[in-house]
């Protein structure tokens, strides 16, 4: 007899996310984490992550940002902690940018508001900024950012008071599934559940090894920046991005009692063969393109990080996301390979495993159907 209706695997982003929806449901439910909540040794951490629906990856994925806000709106009043800021969001680029056209080709696919800057106007936009000559803006003022740790925890609070069990510092050491369920064998215990969902980030090719998924781990830096000469970064008010010569730079504007700016390039780094083993030391060659941008682009800002983390990247092929159920068992989801840019679409993930769990077809996966057409 299973002891849960879901297991939930992994409870960063996604995990969290999934085991509010499935307790919502009224589901029996118990989230399993190998370190502690919200910690920092995975890939939701760092304070901040950048929302926005003009999304220059690929249109398909506006509906799911479309309803993305939404449920960042229903977690925020069910916890009632502010969560997603509002803050508008200005992407600057040559006019021949991919990235440029991409937000132009969302845009125009789903009439969002986002509007043009002329090279003209970029050099007159913000007096703090030194936009590079020739290059266009895009001003999405619906954009903002999330405070990524408190994400987590909010959809974690409410998920245990809608009865969820939540269990932390438990690894998984193996797991299986047959006719009658699954089960899940932690450093401390063997639970059973009739469906499982997985949902572990940078350590999923680990739990589902024999899938031999083609996810590449990637190191990823992140910084925080203080102004030069008492500047005040507070006159930072919105979120901003680059398309540079060197890589995709972006930032967000000073929040709560902070004195510093985040300011990260949007790069996989190097390769990680195991995500246990990760080098989280940081040196100068981590910031030197974002110090380079700094130099270029914003001179008031001390160029010498105050503080740094290192998070993880896993990456697909072609950078789009796995979501589907798993090709040998019908009652083990998965979620994974979020290329970097994932951690917006946390609610809706969430939303599409417990759908799946009961068996609703509230969202439409075939986009992101990735087993059947055997791509990995």
């Amino acid at each position: 007899m299973a002891n849960y209706d879901v297991i939930v695997l992994g409870l960063g982003a996604m995990g969290s996310s999934t085991s509010y929806q499935l307790a919502k449901q009224g589901l029996h439910v118990l989230g399993i984490e190998q370190f502690s909540e919200a910690h920092a040794l995975g890939s939701s951490h760092g304070k901040t992550r950048l929302i926005r629906k003009a999304y220059f990856e690929h249109p398909d994925y506006v509906p799911l940002l479309q309803k993305s806000y939404e449920l960042w709106h229903e977690i925020e009043e069910f916890s009632q902690e502010k969560l997603l800021h509002i803050t508008g969001l200005t992407v600057f680029g040559n006019p021949d940018s991919q990235i440029i056209k991409g937000i132009k080709s969302s845009r125009d696919a789903f009439n969002l508001p986002v509007n043009e800057i002329s090279s003209a106007e970029a050099q007159r936009w913000n007096k703090t900024f030194m936009v590079p000559q020739g290059f266009v803006g895009l001003e999405e003022p619906g954009a903002g950012f999330l405070e990524v740790e408190k994400c987590i925890v909010a959809y974690l609070k409410v998920a245990r008071r809608l009865g969820a069990k939540l269990k932390f510092q438990e690894p998984c050491l193996s797991w299986g599934a047959d006719s009658s369920g699954v089960w899940v064998q932690t450093a401390k215990e063997k639970y059973s559940a009739k469906k499982l969902v997985i949902a572990v980030g940078a350590w999923t090719s680990q739990v589902i090894e024999e899938l031999k998924l083609k996810l590449e781990i990637r190191r990823v830096p992140q910084f925080w920046f203080q102004g030069k000469n008492s500047f005040d970064v507070s006159e930072i008010q919105t979120c901003f991005a680059f398309d540079m010569p060197y890589g995709f730079i972006y930032g967000f504007p000073r929040f709560s009692n902070s004195r510093d700016i985040k300011v990260a390039i949007h790069k996989p780094g190097a390769r990680v063969s195991d995500p246990n083993q990760i080098d989280r030391q940081l040196t100068s060659l981590d910031h030197q393109w974002v110090s380079q941008f700094l130099a270029d682009v914003l001179p008031d800002l001390d160029p010498i990080p105050t503080e740094g983390s290192v998070c993880m990247y896993t990456m697909t092929p072609d950078e789009h996301f796995v979501i589907d159920q798993h090709p040998r068992f019908d009652h083990v989801f998965l979620a994974a390979g979020f290329s970097g840019h994932g951690f917006k679409f946390a609610p809706v993930v969430g939303k599409m495993a417990s759908d799946w769990a009961v068996g609703s077809k509230d969202l439409e996966l075939k986009r992101f159907l990735r087993f059947r057409p055997n791509l990995f």
